[in-house]
């Protein structure tokens, strides 16, 4: 099971994504990961957030959005306006033909980039308004 956090700006009509950049392909990724010892959903959601964007969420701000090819969606208002840097092991792993860089992506652009999986870009614009 893998968990993941649409972390959504409403003043910024904006989410918060990875942009990826490995082995030549050009792609992003909502924040999140695999499940560790057990976890549910919501932990593992909460503990990937922190691990990769040092951001700390309670789990009665998240709101269960879907699932999607045993992959938990999340959704969390972010009041922040900068984007945060990476941080845990996707920085360790970083490097120039691995690249993990947070970005807010508005709501209009969303369609037009190439978000991981592609599927998933039309179920987000259904849940967030």
């Amino acid at each position: 099971m893998r968990a993941r956090v649409v972390l959504y700006n409403p003043e910024l009509k904006a989410i918060l994504l990875i942009h990826r950049l490995k082995n030549e392909r050009d792609y992003w990724v909502i924040p999140g990961g695999g499940a560790e010892n057990q976890e549910t959903p919501i932990e593992t959601a909460i503990r990937e957030i922190n691990e990769e964007l040092k951001i700390k969420l309670l789990p009665e701000k998240l709101k269960r959005l879907f699932e999607i090819d045993n992959e938990v969606i999340f959704l969390a208002q972010a009041g922040q306006i900068k984007a945060p840097r990476i941080s845990g092991k996707e920085k360790e792993r970083s490097s120039t033909k691995n690249i993990y860089e947070p970005a807010w992506v508005t709501l209009k652009d969303l369609t037009t980039i190439n978000l991981m999986p592609p599927e998933i870009a039309q179920q987000l614009l259904e849940f967030i308004k």
